[in-house]
């Protein structure tokens, strides 16, 4: 029985002190809180996206004619 709890014991550390899955962990983490700000600001960014492609076409017209 105390090898068996030892056993245990010895196999839960392992698994604790295993960082294996950490990065992929981190990397999941860092997108959710990316796509939160993205839900956040997306008036703000849809805004100065149009923004910024309206003037790269009103200057993309001005080349061509």
């Amino acid at each position: 029985m105390k090898d068996l709890i030892l056993k245990a014991k010895n196999g839960l550390r392992e698994f604790v002190e295993d960082e294996d899955g950490a990065g992929v962990i981190e990397l999941v983490l860092i997108i959710v809180v990316l796509i939160g700000f993205v839900f956040l600001f997306k008036d703000k960014i849809g805004t100065l996206l149009n923004t910024v492609f309206s003037k790269i076409n009103s200057q993309a017209e001005s080349i061509y004619q």
